[in-house]
């Protein structure tokens, strides 16, 4: 089974997901080491310290599963990145900066759509 790495927020961290990637504080305290499996107390303090992500390992169904993109029909993904990309200038410019904020514009526009499925 291939591991991959998702970003889950922390409200939606469960007892037993392992850490993909160290977390710490702003301060640079370790709270939660790479392959570290967390328990219930080990997010209450995450929490607690403000943590509002964590990198997890997920396999690829998992992963899919927490994709907004990868739930929507493929042809409703490509016509929301479409619509996305006509309002970007040059698109096909994209810098490291601009591709990540394409891709939060993306996904955010992704969870709207699932939201609020297109009228056919």
């Amino acid at each position: 089974m291939l591991l991959c790495v998702m970003r889950v927020k922390a409200e939606e961290l469960q007892p037993g997901m392992v850490v993909a990637r160290d977390v710490k504080n702003i301060d640079g305290m370790l709270l939660a080491p790479l392959g570290c499996e967390l328990s219930e107390r080990q997010i209450g303090i995450l929490q607690a310290w403000g943590v509002t992500e964590v990198e997890v390992e997920a396999n690829e169904e998992q992963a899919k599963a927490h994709d907004p993109l990868a739930q929507l029909p493929p042809e409703v993904a490509a016509k929301i990145t479409a619509d996305l990309r006509a309002r970007f200038w040059k698109p096909d410019e994209f810098g490291p900066v601009p591709a990540a904020i394409f891709q939060l514009m993306l996904l955010r526009q992704a969870r709207r759509t699932l939201l609020n499925p297109p009228k056919p």
